[in-house]
């Protein structure tokens, strides 16, 4: 190269100084080419992105182990339960089924008063008598199954419409619900020959209640937690 060329060609990533005055040319070289700061831009741009995408990813793995933690106990429960069926056996222990047709138009009217309630997949009811025992003592129980995310807060509802057919249900007692988890609960009301329990219960596949006339409330929760076993499978 001649010594004439090395002084015309620019150098590279420099204006070209052919037309600009020789007192500026030494300012002009220490000028940064157009595209200097670009290969610092475009990491820090990504730096930024990454970083937020991180948090990103921080958040919505957060949110999911507490879904997991608080939902995860309860979405198990409703797969053990929610496979349930409850039929009306012909004896209940001592108890007898009364297939008259006022037993059947009584039980009859009872559920239609809890599917007014609750919108159930399958329903039964039956009216049952120990032999031994005076006839006023048979208990009427109704019931049915369907999936529920939250059982106790179910049969509250129910338990509330049962006021329309005795008067209201007072003194709730939460009783152990037994092998069959869910929920129990008794309290009393007014029947036709006097104070009567009445007691339901309810889990992730199940609800039903049984009124118990001539009962307190302790001697009917036993009595429903048979009735229970004897009725609900899965």
């Amino acid at each position: 190269m001649s010594e004439q060329d090395a002084k015309v060609r620019p150098e590279a990533g420099t204006p070209d100084t052919g037309e600009i005055p020789q007192y500026a040319r030494p300012a002009v070289r220490l000028m940064p080419g157009p595209t200097a700061a670009e290969p610092e831009d475009e990491p820090a741009a990504h730096s930024k992105r990454r970083r937020w995408t991180l948090t990103a990813m921080a958040v919505l793995g957060a949110g999911a182990v507490a879904a997991a933690v608080t939902l995860g106990p309860t979405l198990i429960r409703i797969t053990q339960q929610n496979d349930a069926k409850l039929t009306m056996p012909e004896k209940i222990g001592a108890m007898v089924r009364d297939d008259s047709p006022a037993a059947k138009d009584t039980a009859g009217y009872l559920l239609t008063a809890l599917a007014a309630g609750i919108e159930l997949d399958s329903s039964t009811s039956g009216i049952y008598t120990d032999p031994a025992e005076d006839a006023t003592k048979s208990v009427m129980v109704f019931g049915g199954t369907t999936t529920m995310f939250s059982p106790e807060r179910e049969l509250d509802t129910v338990l509330k419409l049962m006021e329309d057919e005795t008067g209201g249900v007072a003194g709730l007692t939460d009783y152990e619900p037994g092998d069959l988890g869910g929920v129990l609960k008794c309290g009393s009301a007014d029947g036709p020959d006097g104070v009567m329990a009445v007691c339901g219960w309810a889990d992730h596949g199940s609800i039903a209640l049984a009124l118990f006339p001539g009962r307190t409330p302790a001697e009917a929760a036993p009595l429903m937690t048979t009735i229970r076993t004897a009725t609900l499978t899965r």
